[in-house]
């Protein structure tokens, strides 16, 4: 049935005799072990990731994003409390504020509710869901060969008018050069990839594998790429490529840390030569 994307399921290798095609196919096949198994509890974690992610990226897209606060301001004020509302309010008028807000609404959207989601609605262990550490070893793996691939691409990138544009997001004062502020939001920046993965490589993936398999995976990469809808078209565009391979390591390393940190790196190489291309390091 899925002839061309999973080994045959008789295929059993050594483990010391393994081909690169069993290596790679491997996780492929674990995940569709898992469609082929008689679980009554997969039906009840589809529905929750399918209807919990899209009302996480629902409330995400209409309350957290920048220009769309002024929503959780009235939101505040309609729950009758106006002390918040006005704090909130005076808080996003400023770029690191509005940022603050989004990164917290990550949190909340990308980890906190999931999470919830799987301890106290399908009674599972989150480290069942990707959130737990890898070796050091599968960690360095896939991190330094996919941070080398990803370095000309980014230097690349930072050559185009548009990258330098939307990149960093929060751009200090290049007369005060990189202060407080923009440390504090590269590691807000930082915690948002982790929440980000969980959602997409640890939540999305391992509530649908049950009834899809292996296609978990790229049923996962439809919305991640609908969230690059904003960014340059190359992004967008690579971010397809970047979610089938994120996937595939979450389920090789069984965590989403190595994603994580990769993530992480590329994300910050990419302000860095932004900024550097606008002269704060000059």
């Amino acid at each position: 049935m899925f002839k061309g994307f999973m080994m045959d399921s008789n295929q059993t290798p050594d483990s010391h005799n393994k081909t690169w095609r069993d290596w790679f196919f491997e996780p492929i096949e674990q995940a569709n072990t898992l469609q082929r198994a008689d679980d009554v509890s997969k039906n009840l974690k589809a529905w929750c990731g399918l209807i919990g992610s899209v009302g996480c990226l629902l409330f995400l897209r209409f309350f957290f994003l920048q220009n769309e606060q002024y929503r959780l301001v009235k939101l505040l004020e309609f729950l009758h409390l106006p002390e918040f509302a006005g704090q909130l309010e005076a808080g996003i008028s400023d770029p690191l504020g509005r940022l603050t807000v989004w990164a917290f609404g990550c949190l909340l959207c990308y980890f906190i509710i999931p999470a919830l989601m799987v301890r106290l609605l399908l009674r599972e262990k989150l480290s069942d869901y990707g959130f737990r550490f890898a070796s050091f070893r599968d960690t360095m793996m896939f991190i330094l060969p996919g941070f080398i691939g990803m370095a000309p691409l980014i230097y690349f990138a930072s050559t185009q008018i548009h990258f330098l544009q939307v990149y960093p997001f929060y751009e200090p004062n290049i007369n005060f050069g990189i202060g407080a502020g923009f440390i504090l939001w590269e590691l807000m920046y930082a915690m948002q990839f982790i929440a980000l993965e969980f959602f997409f490589r640890g939540f999305m993936v391992h509530c649908l594998m049950g009834v899809m398999g292996a296609w978990a995976i790229p049923v996962m990469v439809i919305p991640y790429c609908m969230i690059h809808f904003q960014k340059p078209f190359p992004e967008a565009t690579a971010s397809i490529i970047a979610g089938l391979a994120l996937g595939w390591i979450g389920l090789k390393t069984k965590s989403i840390l190595p994603g994580a940190i990769l993530h992480i790196g590329v994300a910050w190489s990419m302000d860095g030569i932004s900024l550097m291309r606008k002269g704060y390091f000059n």
